[in-house]
């Protein structure tokens, strides 16, 4: 029952992912880590992001997956913010828009945008854009990121990348941002103590080392750190239903 992919939280998408080649070779590379490797770069002898370029079909199950995540984390997000104030929602590395389509079915006014690497955003099917209401851009957040939006969404984003690689995304951010602009980082938070902490939650920082090298999953006060680093202040952090929490920031 569990890998129906018509049960609520099925691990169908999951068991797909975590078992692939990309993931499971870079797992058995994780002691490059213990001398300040990138595990998935000796595995393949390239980034992670460059390896999901040249196995497409293996993208597109690491896309379903971030759409299907079993902990519910778009529709959480889209039951535990108010998004009716805002015209344009810029999700930033948004992959195949499924946090868009929840928020924008639960709130008729917003139109969206999805902002994503070329091959990411070129698998959205027309059909997937709630007739229009949903935009599609090709480009890096390292180079810049989409101007004039009300909200800007980091989703699972800044756990891939080390503090500078976060610290430059976040900088690209705040120089698109209008006066009274959101930025919305939804991202576990994990407990300094492991002994506090949901075990999950090391799982995955252990599997952004496998995936990234430097990547990482953080506490609140490193949050707050990277973003005061880029003009950013931290306003509030709200707890969900999901492992995820939402991190509300504005430019200061």
């Amino acid at each position: 029952m569990l890998l129906r992919t018509d049960e609520p939280n099925s691990l169908h998408h999951g068991a797909r992912f975590w078992t692939a080649p990309g993931s499971w070779k870079a797992w058995g590379a994780l002691d490059s880590a213990l001398a300040g490797g990138d595990p998935n770069q000796a595995a393949w002898g390239m980034d992670r992001f460059q390896y999901l370029r040249e196995h497409p079909a293996e993208a597109r199950i690491f896309d379903a997956f971030m759409a299907n995540f079993p902990d519910r984390r778009h529709q959480t997000l889209a039951v535990s913010y108010d998004f009716s104030g805002a015209k344009l929602i810029v999700d930033i590395g948004g992959g195949n828009a499924e946090a868009l389509r929840q928020i924008l079915e639960r709130f008729p006014g917003p139109r969206g945008m999805v902002f994503d690497r070329d091959d990411v955003v070129a698998a959205i099917p027309p059909d997937a854009r709630l007739d229009g209401r949903i935009e599609v851009r090709g480009g890096s957040f390292f180079d810049r990121v989409p101007e004039g939006a009300d909200i800007y969404l980091l989703i699972r984003v800044l756990h891939n990348w080390s503090d500078d690689d976060c610290i430059r995304i976040l900088r690209n951010c705040r120089s698109a941002m209008n006066p009274g602009a959101r930025l919305l980082i939804v991202e576990q938070i994990i407990e300094p103590d492991p002994a506090l902490g949901r075990p999950s939650g090391y799982l995955v920082d252990t599997h952004m080392m496998a995936m990234f090298g430097a990547a990482r999953e953080r506490t609140e006060t490193e949050f707050s750190e990277l973003l005061e680093s880029a003009r950013f202040a931290l306003e509030r952090a709200i707890e969900t239903a999901s492992p995820v929490w939402i991190i509300e920031a504005g430019s200061r």
